[in-house]
């Protein structure tokens, strides 16, 4: 066998237990880092983008209108589409990134939740109020990220149920 390890110090410990990875980050730049290292090939032409890109064919617009416990009223415009393979991988990225890439099973379900709806909404929403652009920065923000995901959510889902994709089918 090797030789046993010498023991950490306390201060030694805390050091390498103190989580240093997000101190500068913010949600917009963790995107920007992620969507430059997984761009894939330009598209061929705008017509093959449109017809590739549900997007092009789907976003959704609301109006958001919602009421802290505090009384402060929120309020703003979302733009939103359904989200592609390629959003879901880089949103998975983002969440793993925000978690400091700690195993699953080691982080709460509450953490767990928070990083997931950030990182969705990184990548799914086109256009958002100006208070909205970082939401990893605001204060005491977990309700107003859980209620603009609810619209993006409750979107989605109705339509995977109703939505259609227009062109030929065979």
């Amino acid at each position: 066998m090797g030789q046993p390890q010498p023991k950490m110090t306390s201060a030694e410990l805390a050091k390498r237990l103190t989580p240093t990875h997000l101190e500068q980050a913010t949600a917009g730049s963790i995107k920007e880092a992620i969507e430059q290292e997984t761009q894939g090939p330009p598209p061929q032409s705008p017509e093959d983008e449109a017809k590739a890109d549900p997007r092009a064919r789907n976003p959704y617009t609301f109006n958001f209108k919602w009421t802290d416990a505090r009384g402060k009223l929120w309020e703003g415009r979302f733009v939103t589409h359904m989200p592609t393979p390629l959003d879901l991988i880089r949103a998975g990225i983002m969440q793993a990134r925000l978690l400091g890439n700690a195993p699953k099973d080691s982080v709460d379900a509450y953490t767990d939740e928070i990083a997931f709806m950030i990182s969705r909404l990184s990548f799914t929403l086109e256009e958002r109020p100006e208070w909205f652009n970082d939401p990893l920065g605001m204060t005491d923000a977990i309700p107003l990220i859980q209620a603009v995901y609810e619209e993006v959510a409750s979107f989605e889902a109705f339509f995977r149920v109703h939505g259609s994709l227009e062109g030929k089918s065979s």
